[in-house]
């Protein structure tokens, strides 16, 4: 798909103006400069036509070891693209920064239009004079944060997208796997692993990644003799923090990204640190999984160092036992930076996230209930007990049942959790969390006419 690229140095209102094209808050905006490390990307129509939006970080003439590694990232940005917007601030005018990355660019030998971002106000109009003299092929002038002639930036760029004929078929939605986890727990590893290249910045210095990248991939995903080849979009998150060691606002924007990351996630991989061991913020982000309803998949990273020092089972019943409340869900020992069961980890996504479509007949799910309630019947509360009469699917993805009794007051949890198992145990359902709610069965209603009839 045709692809274009915003550019600049730090502050000019990129990550601002690619939320403004985006028409929702996906980079982290803010004043403080090098926000933007990682390259974003997302898919844009407009009348029609198709591109891909991404966006970068800012270039700096000298940078250090983490603007190093966004330099790349906006190098390999500039590769893939085939529209240079490069962005300056129509306020501030021209610096000795931006006449660097004018050269930058001009040595792509790619088509650039030079957009001059902040034009708020009428009487700023031409602040575009200052930077003239770069010749790029096109300018314009426009205000990201106001939305000034951002439609006009759009059908420009439409003229050479890619032109699309309307589908009546609904596409089908990838398998949206969140890679989530502490700081430096090796997400971003992982994602380049599993992608082949540097999609996201690698670093030692926690807190590296602050937005959520999104990386679209084909997998083939086998089911016994079957294979097909399916979409599957894996989203690299920031490390999630405790509550008290979240000092900024840009912590708190880069973790609530992760946390919705997980919302809007088909499976959330917890990926925890194998040789840190579980520890307190683990547990909070497996509660929150949890919580949300997503599957879920433990990956125990940076297993590579912990040979022949604990053995598999032993570790994993050290897991089970922290994590009570993701009894359900698979765990997969990986090492991300060899590489080592990556694979294995993505394949067992697909699974669960199979597993939480499954639907359940209604005749199946019926007798699987009677038989439970049969075999363990619930306690007696207050001289009576709770009855069922019938159940159905009410929805996938987690799967949710509706069961309906006499009285719904008698269903506590711990045997509304006993029938969770029942179900898991005969249906699957592999790291997806099941959701049992109770509803009481209308009594029929007596006419007024016939009670009078019985008084009499």
């Amino acid at each position: 798909m045709y692809k274009v690229a915003i550019v600049g140095r730090p502050n000019v209102g990129k990550s601002a103006l690619f939320n403004r094209i985006a028409g929702r808050r996906i980079a982290i905006v803010d004043s403080q400069s090098g926000v933007t490390r990682d390259r974003l990307q997302i898919p844009i129509e407009w009348n029609g036509s198709h591109f891909v939006l991404i966006d970068t970080g800012g270039l700096v003439t000298e940078p250090d070891e983490l603007e190093q590694h966004i330099a790349h990232q906006v190098e390999l940005a500039l590769a893939e693209a085939d529209l240079i917007l490069f962005t300056v601030d129509g306020l501030e005018g021209r610096t000795s920064t931006d006449d660097a990355t004018a050269e930058l660019l001009r040595k792509t030998g790619k088509k650039v239009w030079l957009v001059v971002n902040k034009v708020d106000e009428e009487r700023f109009k031409d602040s575009w004079i200052d930077f003239a003299g770069y010749g790029f092929e096109k300018t314009l002038s426009i205000s990201a944060l106001h939305g000034r002639r951002i439609g006009d930036l759009l059908d420009e760029i439409a003229e050479g997208a890619d032109k699309y004929e309307g589908s009546t078929e609904e596409e089908e939605r990838p398998t949206a796997i969140a890679i989530v986890g502490r700081p430096n727990a090796g997400k971003s590893s992982f994602v380049n692993q599993r992608v082949g290249e540097n999609r996201s910045i690698v670093s030692n210095i926690p807190g590296t990644t602050r937005d959520a990248v999104d990386v679209n991939i084909k997998w083939e995903y086998k089911t016994g003799e079957h294979t097909e080849k399916k979409d599957v979009l894996l989203i690299d998150t920031a490390g999630i923090k405790r509550g008290k060691t979240v000092k900024c606002k840009l912590d708190y924007y880069s973790i609530n990204r992760a946390e919705k990351a997980i919302r809007r996630a088909s499976v959330a991989v917890l990926l925890c640190d194998a040789s840190v061991g579980m520890t307190v913020t683990d547990k909070k982000i497996a509660n929150a999984i949890s919580v949300a309803g997503t599957g879920c998949v433990i990956g125990v990273n940076k297993w590579d160092l912990m040979e022949g020092k604990m053995d598999k089972k032993s570790y994993e019943k050290w897991v089970r036992q922290e994590l009570p409340f993701l009894n359900y869900a698979p765990i997969v020992f990986l090492s991300a930076m060899t590489g080592n069961n990556i694979s294995r980890l993505v394949h067992k996504a697909c699974d669960v996230d199979l597993a939480a479509k499954q639907e359940v007949t209604t005749g199946v799910l019926n007798r699987l209930l009677h038989d439970a309630f049969e075999e363990s019947p619930p306690p007696v509360i207050k001289r009576r007990r709770l009855k069922f009469y019938y159940g159905t699917q009410t929805g996938i993805s987690p799967p949710h049942f509706l069961l309906f009794v006499n009285d719904p007051r008698r269903a506590k949890t711990s045997y509304s959790n006993y029938l969770v198992n029942r179900l898991r145990d005969a249906m699957g359902f592999e790291g997806s969390p099941i959701v049992v709610n109770f509803r009481a069965r209308r009594q029929p209603r007596i006419r007024e006419g016939r009670r009078q009839n019985k008084k009499q």
